[in-house]
């Protein structure tokens, strides 16, 4: 049951939302009234509420030092605020500053209860993801044996016999084709809107590789997920294989692996890059994961959230003539000596103790100019090498110069910020180290936020038809897409793939009544690449397929 609380300074109002609404037939138990922020608190202490309806304007503690104090405590309570008209702008203020909503004066029941519904199916709908997360730790536990996770990774890093993989693979119940089999690498660069620790980055690469097998199997593909645990370029590989009829393995692992893209920020809320590799046999996986791996590396120069094949890239040369090294399937990079110039990273060093942001970002550009010089000569995957090898060396410096003496919050790069640093782009590691190591909040607010929104919608009616995606459309306006995503839907009203649908499906529509083009040539004018997908989609937004409405219409 959802608990609510009521804070106002004025008994008329507290007594007549307590009497006049039936609370229960809502599914919300009544937990108690105060009538300022320093007696709500004291209820708080001893039975947290899922809901406070609280006044912003309270002697003693008003509704924003409510809302601060219940945030620094780390509670998760919704507040919805009651404001007068006069505190329009100010409850609006308050909503940007983490309240769900707010309701002015006279309060309308229907209008407040509409409010609460929406609170109730947030509240309940976190429930559920704290529930599945829970749900999926014990299964980790349970159902996926350690022995067949060891030997997926043994067969990605280690040559091994057809024999050895066929008597294996049977005791263990791998269900996969040994003559047919291709190899995807999962990278995650954005965990999402959550304090991160390590244990809960193994619990999503868990199920993110849940996700690869599900989606994969929907479409009449075996495989088997490998949990990446220990690996700095990619966090979940997969391996495919497909029955000998399968026209067309490697369209529909790419089909598919945009769809595990687009499931992993709607369902998991993490952004991933996919890489895959070309097709084999089982004495092959370990090239296979080896070309997996360079080619999901691509996301440095080209932007993250895509699918990146062999189009364009020597794998040979990706993995055998530069400075990368594979140790048990894992690359590293080689260190030179020189690779290292002390005295820029001590200036590095200097700028970040001074929080010298300017001086900082002076020498950053000199690096990113360099390894941009890289990007020429040399693999993704090396540049990526390369990147980490600073951030690894810049890490342990200023651990071995301030934590071991400054033990203060502002010295410490959390694992978080760590995760970020190790797998940005090359166009975004200067603002990962700054914000980093100086704290730096980059986020839009207020007018700038709405204006950005507005960019994006721009981009989104000009850009439709080319098959764009949420990451496309938030790299394009410089926004972490997680973030973007929650900003989206707060301004619009709808998730940005709801929206992209309506407008697609509108023009769509618009075309089949208009010109005698074919269904699958719309399919593409409007921005889908499969025919089947647009044909699906169609339906379930107008309720018929797009040849049924050419011919009948809505």
């Amino acid at each position: 049951m959802i608990k609510l609380m009521v804070v106002d300074d004025e008994r008329w109002i507290r007594e007549g939302l307590k009497q006049t609404i039936d609370w229960g037939s809502h599914g919300i138990q009544f937990i108690g009234d105060a009538e300022d922020g320093c007696e709500a608190l004291k209820l708080i202490d001893s039975n947290v509420p899922d809901i406070v309806i609280s006044d912003i304007r309270m002697p003693t503690m008003d509704g924003m030092e409510l809302i601060e104090e219940i945030e620094r405590r780390g509670l998760d309570i919704k507040v919805i605020f009651i404001s007068g008209f006069s505190d329009f702008v100010y409850a609006q203020k308050a909503v940007k500053l983490g309240a769900f909503d707010y309701i002015l004066k006279p309060i309308e029941e229907k209008v407040l209860m509409e409010i609460i519904e929406r609170c109730i199916y947030e509240i309940l709908k976190q429930r559920e993801l704290v529930f599945r997360l829970e749900e999926l730790s014990g299964r980790v536990r349970e159902s996926l044996p350690l022995a067949r996770q060891k030997h997926l990774e043994m067969c990605l890093t280690q040559p091994m016999t057809d024999q050895e993989v066929m008597s294996t693979w049977k005791a263990l119940r791998i269900d996969l084709n040994p003559n047919r089999l291709l190899v995807l690498s999962a990278v995650v660069h954005d965990w999402g809107e959550r304090d991160i620790c390590e244990r809960d980055c193994s619990l999503l690469r868990y199920a993110l590789g849940k996700l690869m097998e599900e989606v994969f199997h929907e479409s009449g593909l075996s495989c088997a997920a490998c949990l990446l645990q220990e690996n700095e370029y990619a966090d979940v590989a997969l391996m495919i294989s497909w029955k000998k009829e399968t026209a067309n393995p490697d369209r529909d692992a790419y089909r598919c692996a945009e769809l595990v893209i687009e499931g992993a920020l709607e369902v998991l809320g993490i952004q991933i890059s996919i890489g895959m590799s070309s097709t084999g046999e089982s004495k092959q996986l370990v090239f296979a994961f080896r070309e997996a791996l360079t080619n999901s590396a691509k996301y440095v120069i080209s932007g993250t959230g895509l699918v990146y094949d062999l189009a364009g890239t020597d794998v040979g040369a990706a993995i055998g003539k530069q400075t990368v090294l594979f140790t048990a399937g894992i690359p590293s990079v080689a260190i030179k000596a020189e690779a290292l110039d002390a005295a820029w990273m001590n200036r590095i060093l200097h700028a970040i103790k001074l929080k010298d942001e300017g001086k900082l970002t002076d020498l950053l550009d000199q690096q990113t100019a360099l390894l941009q010089e890289l990007v020429k000569q040399t693999s993704a995957l090396a540049v990526r090498c390369e990147m980490n090898m600073y951030i690894g060396a810049l890490l342990s410096k200023w651990q071995e110069l301030f934590l071991a003496r400054e033990h203060t919050e502002a010295s410490i790069v959390t694992h978080q910020q760590k995760l970020e640093l190790y797998r940005c782009t090359l166009a975004n590691w200067k603002n990962a180290i700054i914000s980093a190591f100086l704290k730096k909040d980059r986020a839009p607010s207020g007018s700038g936020q709405r204006n950005t929104i507005e960019i994006a919608l721009r981009y989104i009616h000009d850009n439709y038809h080319h098959g764009i995606s949420l990451n496309k459309v938030a790299e394009t306006i410089y926004m972490n897409p997680s973030y973007f995503s929650r900003v989206f839907h707060a301004e619009v009203g709808e998730t940005l793939s709801r929206y992209l649908i309506r407008i697609r499906v509108a023009k769509a529509k618009e075309l089949l009544e208009q010109t005698p083009l074919k269904i699958y040539e719309i399919a593409e004018s409007v921005g889908y690449k499969d025919f089947r997908h647009f044909v699906k989609t169609f339906k379930e937004s107008e309720g018929i397929t797009p040849a049924q409405f050419r011919n009948y219409g809505a």
